[in-house]
C-alpha cells in the first residue's frame, strides 16, 4: 500500500475524500507514491498532522444540494488531531485546553 493510498484509506473513514492538493502538502515531507512500511509510518502520521488536518477543519461541516447531503464529523476529526499531536510529540494548535494557575502566593 502506497503512502497515498493509506491517507485517502484512513481519511475515507471520516467520509473525506482526500484532494490532489492534500497529496501534494503531504509530499513535502513524503514522497506520496512510497511503500508504506513501519520505519515511515511516523512520517506518513506527522503529514497527516500538519499538512492534512488543519485544512479539513476549514472545510463546511455539511454540504447539501438537490436533496442530497453529506456531513462531516469535525469532533472527530479534532480528536484524531488531538491524538496524533500527542502520539508525534507535537504540539496541537487547534484544540484548546483550559488551564487553572493557582496565584493566590501572588496575593
Amino acid at each position: 500500500m502506497t503512502v497515498k493510498e493509506y491517507i485517502t484509506s484512513k481519511l475515507s473513514g471520516f467520509g473525506i475524500k482526500v484532494s490532489d492538493a492534500d497529496i501534494l502538502e503531504i509530499s513535502f515531507l513524503i514522497d506520496p507514491d512510497e511503500v508504506l512500511t513501519e520505519s515511515n509510518r511516523d512520517t506518513v502520521l506527522k503529514a497527516i498532522a500538519l499538512h492534512v488536518l488543519p485544512h479539513l477543519l476549514l472545510r463546511a461541516k455539511s454540504v447539501s444540494e438537490n436533496g442530497f447531503s453529506i456531513g462531516w464529523d469535525m469532533d472527530a476529526l479534532l480528536k484524531y488531531y488531538a491524538w496524533l499531536c500527542n502520539y508525534l510529540g507535537i504540539e496541537d494548535e487547534l484544540n484548546t485546553i483550559s488551564t487553572i494557575t493557582d496565584i493566590s502566593d501572588h496575593w
